[in-house]
């Protein structure tokens, strides 16, 4: 997911791609997964100094929430969990997700 004006990746992708390659929790659940997601872009977008008004927090929230599920689905297609996908993914793609997490975060 590259944006199109600056041609680097969505952060809220990124910060996703970091989750499912390191993901430890085995009694995590997709919700929960979907929801620690949520709460790093948040902090991400915080770290920015972009203020999300409370009044559309959840709102905003909510719409996230959707768009990670729809992320995770088609990136685990053909896997039964989060852990088998991570079994089969491979040593590139792990470094790949951690290394634009890291650039992600020295943006800052």
């Amino acid at each position: 997911m590259k944006s199109t004006r600056t041609g680097t990746a969505d952060p809220l992708y990124v910060i996703f791609e970091q989750h499912l390659v390191n993901f430890q929790d085995n009694e995590v659940d997709r919700k929960a997964f979907v929801s620690q997601v949520i709460q790093d872009y948040f902090a991400y977008l915080r770290v920015m100094k972009i203020i999300i008004p409370m009044s559309l927090e959840k709102s905003i929230a909510e719409e996230l929430a959707s768009q990670v599920q729809v992320m995770l689905l088609k990136k685990i297609y053909g896997f039964n969990s989060i852990q088998e996908f991570q079994k089969k993914a491979s040593k590139a793609a792990r470094t790949q997700a951690k290394r634009r997490y890291t650039r992600l975060l020295k943006v800052k």
